[in-house]
């Protein structure tokens, strides 16, 4: 009786911890390379991120809110802000960001830019991106191609 007791409390711990563990918040769900046929966002766990566009390319820094917020149609999503640098101008993008599924995306543009302004942007009013799937090949080209960039 004690030893299935025993086992019946290691199982159930054992399950708990598994289920701890395969849990990821918003922040690491982002953390990759998502593309669509117009872009290609790169969001690195230390808060830099590269975006590739018709516009072209952009570096800088992203920040995702903790809180959820409802935008589209009473779906939950995260606010995301990019601060980025393209072609020597600065630009601040803000998104709502849901999460369709492990591998899919939707980006809906938080604040339009005023009408005054060209938008250098090719997300209009929202994008789908899917994950890329990430191989060590990838993961040591991003490493070099980013020490180059660096040193410039």
């Amino acid at each position: 009786m004690n030893r299935l007791r025993l086992a019946t409390l290691a199982g159930v711990g054992v399950l708990i911890v598994a289920i701890q563990g395969c849990y990821q918040t918003p922040l690491q769900r982002l953390h990759g390379r998502w593309y669509n046929a117009d872009m290609s966002l790169r969001f690195q766990p230390d808060g830099t991120v590269l975006f590739n566009s018709a516009a072209g390319l952009a570096r800088g820094r992203y920040v995702l809110s903790e809180e959820s917020v409802t935008a589209d149609q009473d779906v939950s999503s995260q606010l995301l802000r990019l601060d980025v640098v393209r072609q020597g101008v600065r630009e601040r993008l803000l998104f709502h960001v849901t999460f369709l599924a492990e591998d899919r995306l939707k980006l809906r543009v938080a604040v339009a830019p005023p009408t005054s302004t060209r938008t250098t942007e090719s997300v209009r009013q929202f994008a789908l991106l899917r994950r890329a799937v990430e191989t060590e090949t990838n993961r040591q080209a991003v490493t070099v191609r980013n020490r180059r960039s660096s040193s410039t």
